[in-house]
């Protein structure tokens, strides 16, 4: 059988692959055998002093490829929730199941060797002469398909109902990924001037019909009628604002009557990075960083080659607008250049970096994004994405304006690995701080993203993490053990608790979303996420 497979279906394949690690889908193994063991969760009661855990969806709204909970937000007193709709890599097996057996034997021969290089795999350019026409045409007829378009619900939890505003039997009409199937993220949203904002992800790569990619889009919605105001078919600004590498909207905020936004940016030169712009009537935008901050880089960090790619997130703080970046600098060696950086500025336009205890990544290579922000008992709570390839898992820090703190690190006096105030709460599979949100009964959340990746066909995970912070202690939730709720809500494939957010406001009460785990193993399920509410 060996002998029938083409080389271009093998370059086809592993360039999907590869395509789904560079989106940091994290992969995790449920346990040494093919076979799922499976708890599925119900309503349950807790103690007295807690609260009470509600599904609202265990499949990803009926469709097994809407695989996570993207963007979250609260407008006109319901709660919309954004999906990520992705049907690699089984989309291989979907097209070619003959091959599958051998695959699945080349694999853990052939990945190790290729993820011990540079993570933006330029070493493909050295065998660019392999490369034909056709077989550049599959990989993209691969990906054309990759996704249903994502999709976007709201829950009322008054009536306990949920409605689909964006999809194929939406109530507005709009078909998923906007009627647009490169849509494949709902990422952020915010409620701005009455009306809720959306920004989209769009895949990176070329389109086979057009020859082109259209980059990330916004659309804002009144309550019945969609508007693309960044994008293809947008009057003023066209999608990527007008640079097709700015493929993802990330994170929306408000600040001084603006709304801004940062972008992903997949040009990977001196001249890419990561953008911001902004708008104060969502029509007309203005670009405030250009270029990952090159602009206003110090001579050093642009020597170095720092990347920030994404601007990650984004949060106001004493008067001050932060934007924490992924820098998506790898280096075989040393640490110049490389771990995430923390922005900010006072007008908007003005920016100057924020220097980091020991240096850019909190001087850790493996800290390369600042993951989620949230302001907490008057301070800047700031988590980290850590390298899903390497040993650590991730940290949270505190900013008081001037003093930083460490809340849950290695640096923290006296923790010892196994210390809850240790990286990723004593657990290395902790790699993101994933989500993080503050409660009105002033509570702080986070959950956890859990999975190393060893290789594509043997990574691990122990399931996603939700704790919770009331000033002096922390709390798990969602934990193996004496818990709420076991790891990865009691089904590990939850590798991810993806998105967070109190509902209704003011209630104490949180809705959780979660990221499942989309395998490349044959018997592994297809699943959707899973939609949690704890009622208080």
């Amino acid at each position: 059988m060996f002998k029938k497979i083409k080389f271009k279906t093998i370059f086809c394949f592993l360039l999907v692959l590869l395509f789904v690690l560079q989106n940091v889908n994290v992969i995790a193994e449920i346990s040494n055998d093919d076979t799922l063991q499976i708890t599925r969760n119900k309503i349950e009661s807790t103690d007295p002093d807690s609260g009470y855990w509600k599904k609202i969806t265990g499949d990803g709204f009926g469709k097994a490829t809407n695989l996570a909970s993207r963007g979250l937000a609260i407008y006109k007193n319901e709660l919309y929730i954004g999906t990520q709709n992705t049907k690699l890599p089984k989309i291989f097996y979907d097209r070619f199941p003959e091959f599958a057996d051998v695959i699945l034997k080349m694999l853990p021969n052939i990945l190790p060797k290729l993820l011990q290089m540079n993570v933006h795999l330029k070493f493909i350019y050295q065998f660019k002469h392999l490369i034909k026409y056709k077989t550049v045409q599959s990989f993209f007829d691969l990906l054309v398909s990759a996704s249903d378009g994502c999709e976007i619900w709201k829950y009322n939890y008054t009536t306990d109902s949920l409605q689909q505003v964006v999809g194929d039997k939406s109530l507005s009409g709009m078909k998923s990924g906007f009627n647009y199937t490169y849509n494949c993220l709902a990422g952020t949203m915010i409620e701005f001037n009455d009306k809720l904002y959306v920004g989209t992800w769009s895949t990176p790569l070329g389109n086979t019909d057009y020859g082109k990619r259209n980059g990330g889009e916004i659309w804002r919605y009144d309550g019945t009628t969609w508007e693309q105001v960044v994008g293809h078919i947008a009057s003023y600004t066209k999608g990527g604002f007008g640079n097709p590498d700015n493929i993802g909207i990330f994170d929306f905020i408000e600040f001084n009557s603006y709304l801004y936004t940062g972008t992903m940016n997949w040009d990977f030169s001196f001249k890419g990075g990561c953008e911001i712009w902004r708008t104060q009537d969502g029509l007309n935008w203005e670009k405030v960083v250009d270029h990952g901050f090159k602009p206003f880089m110090s001579d050093i960090d642009k020597k170095s080659g720092v990347t920030n790619t994404y601007c990650w997130k984004m949060e106001v703080y004493k008067n001050y607008l932060y934007a924490g970046t992924y820098n998506s600098l790898d280096k075989f060696s040393g640490n110049s250049g490389m771990g995430c950086q923390l922005w900010r500025t006072k007008d908007g336009t003005d920016w100057e970096k924020v220097n980091l205890p020991k240096g850019d990544g909190f001087g850790e290579k493996e800290n390369y994004g600042i993951r989620t922000m949230a302001v907490y008992n008057d301070e800047l709570y700031v988590g980290t994405a850590a390298n899903l390839l390497l040993d650590n898992g991730f940290e949270i820090w505190k900013y008081d304006g001037v003093n930083w703190t460490p809340v849950i690190s290695d640096e923290v006096a006296g923790a010892e690995p196994t210390d809850i105030e240790y990286d990723g709460f004593g657990n290395p599979l902790n790699k993101y701080a994933w989500c993080m949100t503050v409660t009105s009964d002033n509570k702080l959340w986070i959950g956890t993203a859990n999975g190393k990746l060893v290789n594509l066909m043997e990574p691990i995970s122990s399931g996603c993490e939700v704790w919770c912070f009331n000033g002096i202690n922390w709390e798990p939730i969602v934990k193996d053990g004496n818990n709420e709720k076991q790891s990865g809500f009691g089904n590990l494939i939850n590798e991810g608790a993806r998105s967070i957010i109190e509902y209704p406001e003011g209630s104490g009460n949180v809705v959780i979303g979660t990221f499942k785990l989309n395998s490349t193993r044959l018997l592994f399920p297809r699943e959707g996420f899973d939609l949690w509410m704890r009622i208080k």
